[in-house]
């Protein structure tokens, strides 16, 4: 037969080859583990900063909608005075035609008396 410590040379090749597959096998997992390790911590960053640009969107709508509810009241509130303004102009004008009958009223009637009308005022 052979010498045995060739035997011996033999076998703890072989172990050294298994040694090193599952060291390899090992290492490739921790790899991996790792790897997902940072995937997962990434993810959680990422999930971070889209989380509270999420809440300050949210932050910015809810502004908006307070300034657009502000704006509009300021609307209605000037709707409001541009129709009593118009209401009182309308009165206004009525008046100033009432008025401008009544002098035309007067003046066919100092006419008709035979009065004569200062020019001064008109």
């Amino acid at each position: 037969m052979t010498d045995p410590s060739v035997l011996v040379a033999i076998v703890a090749g072989i172990a050294a080859i298994i040694g090193a597959f599952f060291s390899y096998r090992a290492s490739t997992r921790a790899t991996s583990i790792e790897s997902s390790k940072v995937d997962a911590a990434a993810f959680e960053r990422a999930k971070s900063i889209y989380e509270g640009s999420l809440r300050e969107l949210e932050r910015q709508l809810e502004r908006m909608r307070e300034q657009f509810d502000r704006v509009n009241q300021q609307l209605a509130t000037e709707q409001d005075t541009s129709s009593a303004l118009r209401s009182q102009l309308r009165t206004l004008r009525s008046h100033v035609e009432e008025l401008e009958r009544t002098v035309n009223d007067l003046r066919l009637q100092l006419t008709l008396a035979g009065i004569k009308q200062s020019t001064e005022g008109t």
